[in-house]
């Protein structure tokens, strides 16, 4: 099989020739159809997720295809399924396992992390971390869901609890926050939607969202405070986790609020007062991404025409290297997905 590998950080991967995989018992092997990109992916290349990496390395964590290929003992599936690939890989045994926290297994491994991803033309898995869905959706569309859509949903519903009447700050309308203004829109929510790039912000109107606010361009802070009657936002989902969003952001929270981090500065420190944090009593919330209940969800939704995964551009596989710079450089919106023959 065709597939493209890392071999070292911080340079162009690699078209590489690889053995085809083969499934192990319980195990599928995936023909992939699609792939998603993202900044995860650029961490990754560049070497800032730490020496859980071993090279030479398969990226890609976001995953969409057809069973090519079973295992001894795998049930209830047959070749052509087509399915998304939950990407985590859990014990099952530990605490959080069996509390039903799986993302945050202690001895978790993860499909386009810790182990071979879906750059590349077929990938093997566990049976069981196989979400089958039967509609016509394009492959493009449904292969991000697992990160895209899937880690926002987990941070909104599991997480937050999102309701209605409730307002919600969604900083970064990348892949991560375009899909949590969808998603908050459908749990009732008033959004309010920040970026930068003001092509971001008539993207997060197109889905719905009622405001939008560029804090480069406007006082920003004081928008929000009109907005909720001098209150606050009741909580914030921060897709870019850098100093300048948490400073910004937490300026616009209201006494006893939430904040969510899905992005994060993997090498830059964040400090914020821990007095503010006090007299107010916020909430500072780490989001990993989802779990295999909440992805079966998230397809469901999906598939039921109530969120509309957004792509905004498709590639060979052979076009990897130039689908990461384009989104180092900012200049993708939603995602970019590799697709394969």
């Amino acid at each position: 099989m065709k597939a493209m590998v890392l071999e070292s950080y911080n340079v162009d991967l690699r078209l590489a020739r690889m053995p085809d995989p083969e499934p192990g018992p319980g195990d599928v092997v995936l023909k992939v159809r699609a792939c998603g990109m993202c900044q995860t992916d650029i961490k990754l290349v560049s070497g800032q997720l730490g020496p859980g990496i071993r090279l030479p390395h398969v990226p890609g964590h976001e995953v969409a295809g057809e069973v090519s290929a079973l295992g001894k003992d795998v049930r209830g599936l047959k070749l052509g399924d087509k399915g998304v690939a939950f990407h985590i890989i859990p014990c099952g045994i530990c605490e959080l396992c069996l509390t039903g926290r799986e993302n945050l297994c202690t001895s978790i491994r993860r499909i386009g992390f810790e182990l071979s991803g879906g750059f590349a033309e077929y990938l093997v898995m566990p049976a069981a971390n196989f979400c089958a869905f039967e509609s016509d959706i394009a492959f493009e569309r449904m292969a991000i869901l697992p990160d895209a859509v899937a880690t926002p949903y987990h941070a909104l519903g599991r997480l937050a609890r999102l309701g209605m009447a409730n307002s919600v700050l969604i900083i970064g309308l990348g892949g991560l926050g375009i899909h949590a203004v969808q998603l908050a829109l459908g749990m009732g929510a008033l959004v309010i939607a920040a970026d930068v790039n003001e092509k971001a912000m008539e993207l997060a109107r197109s889905f719905g969202a009622g405001y939008t606010t560029n804090p480069l361009k406007e006082d920003s802070a004081a928008k929000l405070r009109d907005l909720t009657n001098g209150r606050g936002v009741d909580l914030i989902i921060d897709g870019v986790g850098r100093k300048e969003s948490v400073d910004w952001s937490l300026g616009c929270l209201k006494k006893g609020g939430h904040y969510y981090s899905l992005g994060y500065d993997p090498v830059n420190p964040v400090c914020f007062k821990m007095l503010d944090v006090h007299n107010n009593e916020w909430s500072i919330h780490g989001v990993k991404a989802t779990t295999r209940q909440e992805l079966r969800e998230v397809v469901s939704l999906v598939e039921r025409g109530l969120v509309k995964p957004y792509v905004s551009k498709t590639l060979p596989l052979e076009g990897a290297n130039e689908g990461l710079a384009a989104i180092k450089k900012g200049e993708t919106l939603g995602r970019t997905v590799l697709m394969m023959n």
